[in-house]
């Protein structure tokens, strides 16, 4: 077996002569350029079977790998699926998009920082402004919080009431934020009225 791209192909024909020669090389252009048509065009059916078992794999990986971010970085569920669909699915390259209609819908979204609620609730610094610092206060004296590090984690109680959500800042610092349910407002402003804050 010989291997000839077409400069080899066409350096080689050219020495031919006379009619037959002629039919010769227009059979074998004919066929040069199906064969380069057929390299070319991807091939792009692999067994359905296979296909679908790695489909099939993928939404299970996707499923363990979500409940692992769960409770490694303590994100709800939603949000973890979101982060394993995306990571599993390039994994395996499948497109994991349409299954994400199918993720829940939160109950009570996590959106509050210490400075919404202190917003909400009116809990103002001297200068008038919004106090996180009180708020991260009473947060801390209810035992929904607590310092670790520089940092605020939430207590084993506090888990139901907020999430951990990842940061980073343009200065490559990064943590942890803590994000409150609109749920503590109530819980706080109980606490609030009780404390004559």
């Amino acid at each position: 077996m010989y291997l000839m791209n077409r400069d080899g192909f066409s350096l080689l024909v050219m020495g031919f002569t006379g009619a037959k020669a002629l039919e010769w090389k227009l059979k074998f252009l004919e066929a040069f350029n199906a064969m380069e048509k057929a390299i070319k065009t991807p091939q792009i059916t692999p067994n359905p079977h296979y296909r679908t078992r790695m489909i099939k794999t993928a939404v299970k990986d996707a499923a363990d790998t979500a409940a692992m971010i769960a409770d490694t970085f303590g994100v709800k569920k939603p949000m973890a699926m979101t982060a394993a669909m995306q990571m599993v699915g390039k994994a395996y390259g499948v497109d994991m998009t349409p299954l994400k209609q199918f993720i829940p819908a939160e109950d009570s979204p996590s959106t509050l920082t210490p400075t919404k609620i202190a917003a909400e609730l009116g809990i103002l610094n001297s200068k008038g402004n919004p106090s996180p610092q009180k708020v991260n206060a009473m947060l801390k004296d209810k035992g929904l919080q607590e310092k670790v590090g520089p940092d605020w984690a939430p207590t084993e109680a506090g888990k139901a009431y907020c999430e951990r959500i990842p940061y980073t800042h343009g200065n490559g610092h990064s943590g942890y934020q803590l994000l409150w349910g609109h749920h503590i407002l109530e819980l706080l402003k109980d606490g609030d009225q009780e404390a004559g804050h």
